[in-house]
């Protein structure tokens, strides 16, 4: 009984003594986490410090790469050299009315203020329009034509039309009332001798690629795709009525 409890005292002590060499031991190592982190601390505060007395690095210009273009036959052969003969055979119409339709589509077409690149003026972006347009042909012939990219020429394309459906070419083309018609009858029939006539219609076939959903509403009678352009125009040859569909409209 006495040795047990020897060996109770002994284990004990022992403990005792291990617990304290840990404690011990573990405030050694809190001390030198401490320490370490004070030293972190005021290394960083010296070298806030000391970075305004660093030399620093020269800024960096930033370049933007451009591709060179000529926009020569715009800039010198169309607009100092092209004749008013050259000028309706390449755009389509004369260079007094080119000047009106620019000024039509300038609250559309006129360029941002703030560009990184000088602008492509309204005259111009409006001569690309007409060029593309007026003969067929595709971005890419035209964007060397003009010395732009190619999906310039897309955006303005668009950019046009959808400005001039949502604006002036419903002040333009529109029917005329009752005043007006009974001008164009009088006209009409002055010049070809037939009472009682205030338009001409016909309608023509614009080939297309038919998007794949509603294929056969495209194809027209001759077994090709196209959309349907019908038009009436009064005596001087202006339209007063446009109509674009598809096929397979009931007036087509």
């Amino acid at each position: 009984m006495e040795v047990f409890r020897l060996l109770s005292r002994v284990v004990a002590i022992v403990f005792s003594l291990l617990l304290k060499q840990q404690l011990a031991t573990n405030a050694l190592l809190l001390d030198a986490l401490q320490r370490r982190r004070r030293e972190e601390e005021a290394f960083i505060v010296s070298a806030v410090q000391c970075l305004p007395a660093l030399p620093m690095p020269p800024p960096k210009t930033k370049k933007l790469w451009m591709k060179i273009r000529s926009k020569d036959w715009w800039e010198r052969v169309v607009l100092l050299e092209f004749t008013d003969l050259e000028w309706k055979q390449n755009f389509r119409m004369t260079r007094s009315s080119f000047t009106k339709l620019c000024g039509l589509a300038e609250g559309f077409m006129a360029p941002d203020e703030v560009t990184v690149r000088a602008p492509i003026p309204c005259m111009m972006r409006v001569a690309i329009v007409l060029y593309r347009l007026g003969s067929c042909a595709e971005y890419r012939l035209v964007s060397n034509q003009f010395g732009i990219h190619k999906s310039t020429v897309k955006k303005f394309t668009y950019m046009f039309c959808q400005g001039m459906l949502k604006g002036p070419i419903k002040e333009l083309i529109q029917m005329p009332n009752e005043e007006e018609a009974s001008e164009i009858a009088t006209r009409f029939e002055a010049a070809h001798f037939i009472p009682q006539i205030m338009g001409l219609i016909d309608g023509t076939h614009i080939p297309i690629l038919p998007p794949s959903d509603g294929f056969k509403d495209f194809v027209n009678r001759k077994g090709w795709t196209s959309y349907v352009l019908q038009a009436v125009v009064d005596d001087r040859c202006w339209y007063i009525i446009i109509l674009i569909h598809c096929t397979s409209f009931p007036t087509a």
